[in-house]
């Protein structure tokens, strides 16, 4: 019975276990703006299509490369021939039992012929051309940056907007509690005949509660959105779940100026390095094309492989080497050659159209400079008016809550009316509804503040950066 007892209590408590776990297990984890971008950028099919952009472009450079090496280029043919015996010569008479004007049977024939060529020197055709590729596949690589801080711009516009409407969520159940404290008022003071209320002040708590319910609508379906939004740029599970922190963190003043970001933007931003290395590029494919102008030197070796078994040759010293026997030959031939194509305008359109395209891309690059200051400038612009708009409105809404209370407690010791307290509640919904999106503005300037100037990068280079142990934490974890 003892020991039934304990198999029992053992029982007993694994199950529990077993069921503590398993809620654990169901818990929803709480993910921040950092991980919820970490997870987009690995699973970003846009950031994925990029990278095979890059791998495209480093094949396109192998390619290149491939024209400094031996090139093997073979032709084999296979085919009929007629038969030729040997000719033989009879009291000084050369005879031919297998004339060429006659046919006497056929037989098969096979030939093969090789030539290896390597070149020597072309005077930059390759060469050019193989520098412009490197510096293609360079700017691919900053089109993948490029569009990781597209897709950093996008989790943040979902992650900070899915918070505005939680929060929006929240201020609705605060407009609520108050808005059902003043109908419990009225409906009191009604009732015992008050002359400090009105029947119409009950169709004004209903007025406000249907705006209210509007609001409340419009941020429970933000909220969906956002969240889907997440789910969607980071490739969570559809069957499972995540939270949010509660708040829109507290903003920050900016701490450099407007000059320190433009030379940030044109050092770090993506579009900038992509316009520099595509100028090299073209520049070398400029020369590549007036390199057109001049020969190539190669070295190569022909070869040749043939037989036709039903045709007889000269056999021993009464080959003749003046005479090439087509379907019976082999051997191999090295030489220095001379590659030389003329012709009359091809090579000079092509010049001027690589010109054309190199004028083209400076002229690009040019507007690049003129709009990109333009742009930081906007977005800092966003940032500092954001940032004094949260400030001020932060003490408005907070001093408009302070309203309600002391309307509500003016109105009962019968110093204040119920106008007096709608306009509180009114103005609170209002101020703490601008506070919020203010607050949701600052967050979304700071993050294409971040787009525009490139700054992102440095702080994916951080987050990629391990995290080096202070010697408490480190003493702790070894103990």
């Amino acid at each position: 019975m003892v020991w039934g007892k304990y198999f029992l209590a053992l029982v007993t408590a694994f199950f529990f276990l077993a069921a503590a776990g398993g809620g654990r297990a169901q818990e929803k984890p709480v993910l921040n703006l950092d991980e919820l971008v970490a997870m987009a950028l690995k699973y970003s099919p846009e950031v994925k299509a990029s990278q095979d952009e890059v791998e495209l472009a480093r094949q396109m450079r192998e390619e290149v490369r491939g024209y400094y090496y031996p090139r093997l280029e073979t032709t084999s043919i296979f085919s009929v021939v007629p038969n030729a015996r040997e000719p033989f010569v009879k009291d000084g008479v050369t005879f031919f039992p297998d004339p060429a004007n006659r046919i006497h049977g056929v037989n098969v024939f096979g030939r093969l012929d090789a030539v290896i060529t390597q070149p020597l020197y072309t005077f930059g055709k390759i060469a050019h051309r193989e520098r412009a590729a490197q510096r293609y596949v360079k700017v691919k690589e900053e089109g993948v940056e490029a569009k990781r801080g597209d897709v950093i711009v996008k989790v943040a516009e979902a992650y900070y907007g899915f918070i505005l409407a939680d929060q929006g969520k929240d201020a609705v159940k605060d407009a609520r509690v108050y808005l059902n404290d003043a109908r419990t008022r009225i409906d009191r003071l009604l009732a015992v005949g008050s002359p400090n209320v009105k029947e119409s002040d009950r169709y004004r708590v209903a007025v406000l509660e249907g705006a209210l319910e509007q609001f409340a609508a419009k941020a429970d379906e933000g909220a969906k959105v956002a969240y889907l939004a997440l789910k969607q740029l980071t490739g969570y599970p559809p069957d499972q779940d995540f939270r949010l922190p509660l708040e829109l963190p507290q903003p920050e003043p900016i701490k450099a100026d407007l000059e320190h970001y433009i030379r940030q933007a044109f050092d770090l931003r993506p579009e900038m390095k992509q316009l520099k290395e595509g100028v090299v590029a073209r520049q070398l494919l400029v020369e590549a094309a007036k390199a057109e102008r001049y020969p190539s030197f190669f070295f190569a070796v022909y070869g040749v492989l043939a037989g036709a078994p039903g045709r007889a040759t000269v056999k021993g010293n009464l080959r003749d080497p003046a005479i090439i026997d087509f379907y019976n030959s082999r051997g191999a031939l090295p030489v220095l050659g001379m590659k030389w194509d003329w012709d009359f305008g091809i090579t000079e359109a092509k010049i001027k159209q690589a010109q054309a395209e190199l004028s083209q891309l400076k002229n690009t690059e040019k507007t690049a400079l003129m709009g990109i200051p333009v742009q930081v400038a906007e977005a800092y612009g966003k940032v500092q008016e954001n940032y004094k708009a949260t400030k001020g409105l932060e003490k408005s809404y907070i001093n408009a809550r302070r309203w309600v209370v002391t309307a509500f407690s003016n109105f009962d010791i019968g110093l204040g009316t119920m106008d007096e307290v709608f306009r509180a509640i009114r103005e609170y919904g209002e101020a703490r509804g601008n506070y919020l999106l203010a607050l949701y503005n600052y967050h979304l300037a700071k993050a294409k503040l971040d787009h525009v100037t490139g700054a992102y990068r440095l702080k994916m280079a951080a987050r990629a950066e391990p995290k080096k142990e202070g010697p408490a934490r480190k003493e702790q974890r070894q103990k």
